[in-house]
């Protein structure tokens, strides 16, 4: 009974955190929603506003960053295509959500998310028959009206449904991976036949979701970021990438510590692969990679965990699979990405349905269909990330703090004049047209030091410069760093140098 009674007061602690973090979203900028907020607002879509969208670009440019400097290739197809290649990926008959239906007021949600919202318990894996029998054990009521559920799993398809032209039935795309397969003669000629083929796809994906309540968790419309290696067994298993990485370590939540209900062991994939908790280099690669973007866009190594799905949890043609999850302050921990081996599955039905040879013929001689290693995530997640776990306040010295990583804040430089006259403005305008070659700096002049000061700290922004009457002496500045407050003075012709050092080092 008191376990019962501490969980409920966890889940009311995180929800009312959820509304506190959207509110403040809304209010400064970088999140609208749900859409369109003019009329009546449907779930699932969000804005990104003023700041949102800066940030976002942010964290894609990061992402990019990672992928490019490992040999990745980038491609943009179709958000709409033929009914045939759904068909094909299997998204067609197997793409569905497991919805229950409130007996009462009739509104419908999705199964495994309400148990989720209501208990500790990770649901995304079971079967119907645990779904319902989760309903019944725990009790849960229609969140709209507090009506009992009609205990029967009915299945919802994902898949939005279009027209092309007159008479070509065509859906959007509830993913990248799958478009980015289809050149695969392309890709052939481009590597000149030599595998692996790296190549990523960051773009828009649609899914209908059943009342979607987890805000850019779980959108309708949504970015995703899912990168593909194109890869022979034989180079699955020697990798030379790997010898690079294979003593770093990572936090492998396995499917035995799971069992056992204990943490994440943080092991070296070089151990990993000995013990046989990844089958091969490639994928253990693939990985750290995945975990790498992770670190790179800011979350802190102590938020993430890489979780094995059990063995009735993956896909039929998977060969390995592993989910990287991220402790967030308003729903736990979180699925971001997800690392299969999907084998040769997509390419053969791709080829079946399309009457195509997706093969290649390696230097041996043989011919082969690759294996597929994918990275899939999506940038709404890891951004949500990022400002869930930023966001705090600290009443005692009655600030609002943002506390985003440096190079993924929205604006990086707030530039204050100290006053609005004796030259200041003039002085500070000046230090801006140099600066804002290499950073993004926001000008404001408006109202006292300090609270420009707290302005800039509610929305993230990690360094402020303020220009005095000594500036206009000793050609010197102050910099202002955002979470420790500390201040030093630096000369102007210093000033893009040492800003540069603080975003790859950190404030000293």
């Amino acid at each position: 009974m008191i376990r019962i009674v501490v969980i409920m007061a966890k889940i009311k602690e995180k929800q009312q955190f959820q509304i506190e973090l959207a509110k403040y979203l809304a209010e400064k900028d970088f999140v609208y929603g749900p859409e369109p907020e003019l009329y009546d607002p449907v779930a699932g879509f969000y804005s990104y506003g003023l700041l949102g969208k800066a940030m976002k670009n942010n964290v894609e440019a990061a992402i990019r960053d990672v992928f490019t400097k490992n040999n990745f290739f980038e491609v943009e197809m179709p958000i709409i295509t033929p009914e045939v290649v759904w068909k094909a990926s299997g998204h067609l008959d197997g793409f569905n959500d497991p919805v229950v239906i409130c007996s009462k007021c009739k509104a419908s949600f999705r199964a495994d998310k309400l148990i989720e919202e209501n208990t500790e318990i990770a649901a995304d894996s079971y079967s119907d028959e645990q779904l319902i029998e989760a309903f019944k054990e725990h009790e849960i009521k229609c969140p709209t009206c507090k009506g009992r559920f009609e205990l029967e799993i009915k299945r919802h398809s994902l898949m939005m449904k279009t027209k092309i032209g007159a008479d070509t039935v065509a859906y959007s795309r509830p993913e990248t991976a799958t478009t980015t397969y289809l050149p695969f003669k392309r890709y052939s000629q481009f590597f000149r036949g030599k595998l692996p083929f790296t190549v990523f796809q960051i773009g828009k994906a649609f899914r209908n979701e059943i009342s979607p309540r987890q805000h850019l968790l779980r959108q309708r419309e949504f970015t995703q970021a899912e990168a593909q290696i194109f890869i022979s067994k034989e180079q699955k298993q020697k990798f030379d990438p790997f010898l690079e990485i294979e003593n770093e370590k990572l936090p492998l939540w396995t499917e035995a510590l799971q069992k056992a209900e204990k943490k994440p062991e943080l092991i070296s994939l070089k151990d990993a692969l000995k013990k046989k908790y990844l089958k091969n280099q490639a994928y253990a690669w693939s990985i750290n990679l995945a975990y790498k973007i992770f670190l790179s866009v800011g979350i802190p190594k102590e938020r993430i965990r890489l979780r094995q799905h059990h063995a009735d949890e993956k896909a039929f043609y998977a060969d390995d699979a592993w989910d990287l999850e991220v402790e967030l302050n308003s729903f736990g921990w979180t699925e971001c990405c997800g690392v299969h081996d999907r084998t040769t599955y997509d390419l053969t039905q791709h080829a079946k349905f399309s009457k195509q040879d997706l093969s290649i013929r390696l230097e041996s001689g043989e011919k082969i269909v690759p294996d597929v290693i994918e990275i899939a995530f999506g940038v709404d997640r890891p951004f949500f990330s990022l400002l869930d776990i930023a966001f705090f306040r600290r009443d005692d010295a009655k600030r609002t703090v943002l506390s985003l990583p440096a190079n993924i804040a929205p604006m990086q430089i707030g530039l204050l004049p100290l006053l609005k006259k004796d030259g200041l403005p003039e002085k500070a305008l000046e230090i801006k047209k140099e600066i804002e070659k290499q950073f993004r700096v926001y000008y404001d002049a408006s109202g006292s030091i300090g609270k420009r000061y707290s302005r800039l700290d509610a929305v993230g922004v990690p360094y402020c410069i303020t220009v005095d009457h000594d500036s206009l002496k000793d050609e010197s500045v102050t910099v202002r760093e955002r979470d420790s407050l500390k201040q030093v003075r630096i000369p102007i012709k210093e000033l893009t140098q040492k800003l540069g050092q603080y975003f790859e080092e950190g404030f000293e």
